[in-house]
């Protein structure tokens, strides 16, 4: 509601302010203001008011100046951002409210008069007036002039009997402050005062200042109100089952025939509801529904008449209802026979289950191992919350009968290469796993065509999803392999020895024709044949997974031979460049020069080590070298290329 400017208001509610200067406190209870006056509401600007002697010209722009006052919602950046910007007035919880901002005249002038009714007689009453300097600190070469000023109470006769000098109120800088003045006086028997305020400080460079919600409450007798047993407020109340909350009010009067009265407020205190019946020192209250609820107690004497301005309010305490919990239970829960099963709610910050079979948790997801059919039914959930509200839901568990699988075979060896059908039975979906070599891992017969040995695991699910499972181990022979070894050379008349090699399962081996060997079933067997000759190795499964040959061919030599390459990679096979019948040269001496002319090896047959690929202990790079032979025979120099492969 847009309050007239010109007026004083009579108002029921409290307004709490936060920051207080100055003051000379009631020392007993307040009671609601009498009358407010706020300068009212509405768009910039608000019009001039009757309250403000002619000495001050009103004016409708932002910024007044000197000896001018205006009526505004809010100033900005007035005299190149010397005063403070003010987007809102002081009053609580209103951003259209006025207030009077003043450009002083030289003091003492008169600012504002008005004419305050309807006091409580012969109560003291406490005044409560919001002051603001608007001038920042540095404007004025930081010599500004704070404003002064002086709250005179009289009687309608002009006897002075309440009075309040402010004295300097300082500039603040980067914000502005409001700053809270109070004085206490003594109502006259017609409940009537004139309010007089004047600005004490001389003209000039200062002397800017806005005035906002002066109040006036009476101050009675000391009442105060609490829960019983000293229970902290607020009080927190479920919504559902609610019990009455026991509020006792202390009364320290003298008060002849006190009275006394229990308010609510729904709206945090900004309006209070009379509590029928509800008369006395204690009070049951009862708070309904969801939201805060304020109470307090008021105190009046039975001389007052009833006269709402003679009634001394208690400081509130507050009951919160809250709603009880939303209690969720799995809305419908199923299982298979001999599973575990988790029921499962939420809502709550505690939870309690019951169920058959006398079933009981206190866990939000409590596990039922091993279900049988004896736990179908009905499960109740009890849902609190922290503040101790609770509610109830349930949900229905349903057991059903689990498949039983049938597999064969369980258990099988197979040579390598070679499948295997599986079938498997006692329902109507099947999954394998793994599903490593099967033809399909969801029919209940696949075949299985595994590399290595291998368990299968299948599961049988009936229509309920319930399922068993069986397992099969494989065992996978592997088939026979023979490498009877590379090629050699060798010095003829001198023994070589074979390099075989045999893999599988449960193999045997041999060599043919076993003529000139040590031992035929030897992989590593030594030859001395008389000649070159070749051997084959051969390798049979002897669980019947066939039979591998592989032959090896020892060329011998009875003159020099030089290899054009060898492969130095640690695998035991020509590992080193070895020249045939060099030590047969007392003074022979074997060079390799690498592409850019380096000598990487020389050799000499009085203490003959063939080439393994180094040079400097570090491994040559893979590529062409050129040799160079002397047998110091007389004969030329023999020179060639060699391949070092890795």
């Amino acid at each position: 509601m847009e309050l007239a400017p010109t007026k004083t208001i009579l108002l029921a509610s409290v307004f709490v302010f936060s920051f207080r200067l100055h003051a000379q406190l009631c020392t007993g209870s307040l009671g609601d203001p009498i009358a407010t006056i706020d300068f009212g509401a509405g768009p910039n600007p608000g019009g001039p008011i009757n309250n403000v002697p002619a000495a001050y010209q009103y004016t409708n722009q932002d910024c007044p100046p000197e000896g001018h006052y205006a009526i505004r919602n809010a100033s900005f950046s007035c005299f190149s951002s010397d005063w403070h910007i003010l987007a809102f007035d002081h009053t609580p919880s209103d951003p259209n409210g006025y207030f009077l901002l003043v450009n002083g005249l030289a003091g003492p002038s008169l600012v504002y008069q008005d004419t305050i009714t309807g006091l409580c007689p012969n109560i003291t009453v406490q005044v409560d007036a919001w002051v603001l300097n608007i001038l920042k600190t540095l404007p004025c070469s930081g010599n500004g002039i704070d404003p002064s000023l002086t709250f005179s109470i009289t009687d309608m006769a002009g006897n002075l009997i309440g009075q309040r000098v402010t004295g300097p109120i300082a500039e603040t800088d980067v914000v502005p402050v409001w700053t809270s003045h109070s004085f206490l006086f003594n109502a006259p028997v017609n409940g009537s005062v004139i309010l007089k305020i004047t600005s004490n400080s001389q003209a000039g460079c200062g002397n800017d200042f806005a005035i906002d919600d002066i109040t006036f409450r009476p101050c009675g007798p000391t009442i105060t109100t609490a829960f019983a047993n000293n229970v902290a407020s607020p009080v927190t109340v479920c919504e559902t089952n609610q019990q009455p909350v026991p509020i006792t009010a202390t009364y320290n009067g003298n008060y002849t025939n006190p009275i006394f009265q229990w308010q609510v407020s729904n709206n945090q205190g900004f309006s209070w509801t009379d509590i029928p019946g509800a008369n006395g020192l204690s009070h049951s209250a009862t708070p309904g529904s969801i939201g805060q609820k304020w109470y307090r107690c008021l105190v009046t004497d039975a001389s007052f008449g009833g006269n709402a301005s003679c009634r001394f309010a208690s400081n509130t305490v507050v009951i919160s209802v809250i709603t009880p919990p939303f209690a969720q239970a799995t809305n419908y829960v199923f299982g298979c026979y001999g599973s575990t099963i988790y029921l499962q709610a939420a809502g709550g910050s505690i939870y309690e289950w019951w169920g058959p079979n006398g079933f009981h948790s206190n866990d939000q997801a409590p596990a039922i191992p091993n279900v049988t059919f004896g736990a179908t039914g009905t499960y109740i959930v009890k849902v609190t919350s922290t503040p101790g509200c609770f509610a109830y839901d349930t949900t229905t568990l349903t057991i059903y009968a689990a498949p039983i699988a049938t597999l064969t075979p369980r258990s099988i060896s197979i040579c390598e290469g070679d499948s295997v059908q599986f079938n498997a039975g006692g329902s109507i979906r099947y999954k394998w796993s793994p599903s490593t070599g099967l033809s399909n891992d969801t029919i209940p017969n696949p075949w299985a065509k595994p590399v290595n040995d291998i368990t299968y695991s299948v599961r049988v699910y009936n229509e309920y999803t319930c399922f068993d499972s069986l397992s099969v181990s494989v065992v996978v022979w592997k088939k026979p392999k023979a490498f009877a070894g590379p090629d050699q050379y060798f010095r003829k008349g001198r023994p070589v020895q074979l390099d075989g090699g045999a893999s599988g399962t449960n193999v045997t081996y041999s060599w043919s024709p076993p003529a000139y060997l040590d031992n035929p079933n030897y992989l590593k067997a030594i030859a001395r044949p008389p000649g070159t000759m070749t051997y084959t190795l051969t390798v049979i499964s002897n669980n019947g997974c066939g039979v591998s040959t592989d032959e090896v061919k020892l060329e011998a030599i009875d003159k020099l031979f030089i290899p054009t390459g060898f492969t130095p990679n640690n695998d035991g096979l020509n590992d080193r460049w070895e020249i045939v019948t060099f030590e047969d040269y007392e003074d022979a001496v074997a060079e390799v020069y690498n592409r850019y002319g380096q000598l990487v090896y020389r050799g000499h047959a009085k203490n003959y080590k063939p080439w393994d690929g180094t040079f400097k202990n570090k491994p040559c790079l893979p590529g062409v070298y050129v040799y160079l032979v002397n047998l110091h025979n007389g004969k030329p120099v023999l020179k060639g290329t060699l391949n070092l492969i890795r």
